[in-house]
Parts: C-alpha cells; structure tokens; sequence
C-alpha cells in the first residue's frame, strides 16, 4: 500500500479499524444484551429499540456537522474525539445502571460516532494509494462486525452471569486503549489553510443516501433482534442464540474483507469487472462470482440477495430454527459487504468531495438505523410475532436495489 504521507497504511488501516468497531459497538449492544435489559430495568421491547435508535439517529443528524469538523480538525482530532465520548458514555451507563443513562450514553456515543465515519474515510483518500482503497475501506467497516461477534457471543453470557453494567465497562476500557493508538500512529492532518472549503456533490449522488437508508433499515434487524428472535420465537437460550449470532458476524466480517481484496482492482473507470452473483434461495450465503460494470450494482445485487435471506429468517418460525440461521449467516455476511460497497461507490462518484459525500450518505445510513430497530420492534409488540417485520425488512431491501440502480446514472470518477 502506498500513502501520502509518513504514516504507515497498514497501521492507519488498523486503527481505523477498531476505531469504526469501538465508535459504533454501543449502539448494537443493547441488542445483544435485551434479555437482560429487560428483565433487569423492566423494559418493553421498543424502549430497547429506541437505545439503538438515538444512538444513530444523533450519528445521523450528527453527519453533516462532522463532515464540517473533520475538515477543520482533521481525521486524527475527529477519531480521538469519538474515543472520549465512548470512554465517557460507557462509564455513564457502567457506573449508573440505568434506563436515562443508557440513552445519555446513545447520545454521547451517537455522535462521536459521526466523527469517526467521516475521519476514517478522510484518513483513507489522504493516505492509501487508490490502488488499495477500497480494500481499505471494506477492512475498515469489516471491525464492526468482528467486535459485534465478540459481543454477541460474550454479552448475554456476561449480562446473565456479572451484569450488563460490565459490557459497557469493559468496552469502556477498549476504547480507551484506541485512542491511545490512534494519538501515536494518525498523522496531525489539521488543514494549514482553515478557510471554508466547498465542494459541490455530482448530480445523481442523492440516491446514495436514500440507498443506504432503505438498505440499512432493512438489514440492520439482522444485528439487533436476531439474538431476541432466536431465543422469543425459536426456543433457543439467550445465551446460544448469542454464540450462534456471534458466528455469523464472524462470518461477515471474514467475507466482508475477502470482498474488499477482489473488489479493489475495481477502479473508478470500471477496469475491472467484479460482482458477485447470488442465489437468494440456495442454503449457501453464495455460489459464484461475476462480472457486472460498477460497484454501484454491487451494491444493487447485494441488497436483492438481502432480502432473500431475509425472507428465509422469516422462514424460520415456519420452518425451524435452521432455516432461520441460514437465512442469519448469510445476511449478516451480505451486509457487511454491501457496507463497504457502498462506501467505495460513493467516494468514488464523489470527486473532490470526499469529506461532504461522505457525511451525505451517512445521513441516510443512520437515519435507518434510527428507524429500524424501534420500528422493527414496535411491530413486534403490535402483531405478536416476528413475521411482519422480516417481511416489511425484506421490502425495504428491494427498495434499496432500485435506489442504487438510479445512483448508477452518476458515471464513475465525477
């Protein structure tokens, strides 16, 4: 990997890594730990939701400002900021233990994690050779779900045997210890010329934030609920529904960088062709690659095979709790790839504008998150069943498709 600067790719690549992982954990844990948080602080399912969802709905009304800061403060100030608020939330809801400080705590970690999405992202155009960026960005992003497995797998277990308190204590901790990496090896980027620097988006490029909007809602209650389904409507315990989820996050995130790898000869001409092409009904999370233009369809053919997975965790409580965990497995290891994909579609139709496309999109992305898993929930409570959510999930990834087929007008390298 070549870079811009004295900073080494491998390291910036690394810390950004756990940084996106750390910056966005706290708003997937309530998930992994319902049960727990139900039984302890009495709390309905949608009030669970509802963490999840000011954690990324302030991460989302939270992009534009962020995009502003991380180009006046540079990448480096941006991210160690985000690591003090996590510090900070963590050790709220650690030391208090309850229901206002778990939503203080979504606030604080919300945004911080607005500044850690742009940072990165600015990190990588700035420092690694566009040879090898978007597998930067994918490996990036692929943190998340590697921390999610950890979490998935350990969190009920903890929650049930110490308390949940010590999973945000402990993630505390870990954020902390990023930030500390973080100040020694991101360069200070701060911008010599602080004046007000505008760069104007491509025309087309709004589909990308309605795209990562239906995309994310529809995806994301394969982190958030998977864990509580398994255990409510499959007759699995908390405990292995968490290890079952936890593989296949691991899952993900193993696929999500073998994608970046054969993804990042795909240049902003389209020199080479690469896509995958799924079965949304085969029992495997895929059966063959092939050859489509941009990484915009990438994208487009990731969230169809989505909402096929979908439908066969639908197909769970109808079929048994296998079907289901198919269905788990291969959507969580799709959407962590149509994440990185739709990252590199973006920065790469966005000229000069990396920091402003960025920060765009990721209005869209959270402003999903901030719907989904309340949502989702809310039509749990409603309907008394699982069913009509997943169907309503399912839905909104094939929005998604036809949201990135009408990005594709924007030609690549605007």
């Amino acid at each position: 990997m070549g870079t811009e600067s004295g900073a080494r790719p491998v390291a910036v690549v690394s810390v950004s890594t756990v940084s996106m992982a750390f910056g966005s954990i706290l708003g997937f844990l309530p998930g992994f730990i319902a049960t727990a948080l139900r039984t302890d602080l009495g709390l309905d399912r949608w009030q669970v939701g509802l963490l999840v969802s000011v954690h990324y709905g302030v991460t989302g009304l939270g992009s534009l400002p962020a995009g502003r800061l991380t180009d006046r403060w540079g990448a480096r100030r941006a991210v160690l900021t985000d690591m003090a608020l996590v510090v900070l939330a963590a050790a709220l809801a650690a030391s208090l233990g309850s229901y206002p400080a778990l939503l203080v705590a979504a606030v604080l970690s919300g945004f911080g994690y607005a500044l850690t999405i742009v940072g990165t992202n600015v990190a990588m155009v700035r420092l690694v050779a566009p040879r090898w960026r978007t597998v930067a960005m994918v490996t990036k992003n692929a943190g998340l779900p590697c921390l999610s497995a950890v979490c998935a797998a350990a969190g009920p277990w903890i929650a049930q045997r110490w308390g949940w308190e010590w999973m945000f204590a402990v993630l505390g901790v870990g954020a902390a210890g990023v930030a500390v990496s973080a100040l020694r090896v991101l360069p200070d980027d701060r911008p010599e010329d602080r004046g007000k620097v505008e760069h104007r988006l491509p025309e087309h490029f709004g589909w990308f934030p309605v795209a990562a909007f239906l995309m994310v809602a529809g995806a994301v209650p394969l982190y958030n609920w998977s864990v509580p389904y398994v255990d409510e409507s499959l007759g699995a315990s908390s405990v292995v529904s968490g290890l079952l989820v936890g593989v296949a996050a691991a899952v993900g995130a193993t696929f999500m960088v073998v994608v970046g790898a054969l993804a990042s000869r795909v240049g902003p001409e389209g020199r080479t062709r690469l896509v995958m092409t799924l079965s949304v009904d085969s029992p495997l999370p895929w059966v063959l690659f092939g050859f489509v233009r941009y990484r915009v369809r990438l994208a487009m053919t990731l969230c169809l095979a989505l909402s096929g997975f979908v439908a066969l965790v639908m197909a769970g409580g109808t079929f048994g709790v296998w079907v289901a965990l198919v269905g788990i497995v291969g959507g969580i290891s799709l959407f962590t790839a149509s994440i990185g994909a739709l990252h590199a579609a973006a920065v790469d139709r966005a000229g000069p504008a990396v920091a402003r496309a960025t920060a765009v999109t990721t209005t869209g992305y959270f402003l999903g998150l901030t719907v989904s898993p309340v949502t989702f929930g809310a039509f749990v409570d409603s309907f008394g069943s699982y069913g009509w959510a997943w169907f309503a999930a399912a839905m909104l990834l094939v929005g998604a498709a036809v949201a990135f087929r009408l990005a594709g007008r924007l030609p690549p390298g605007a």
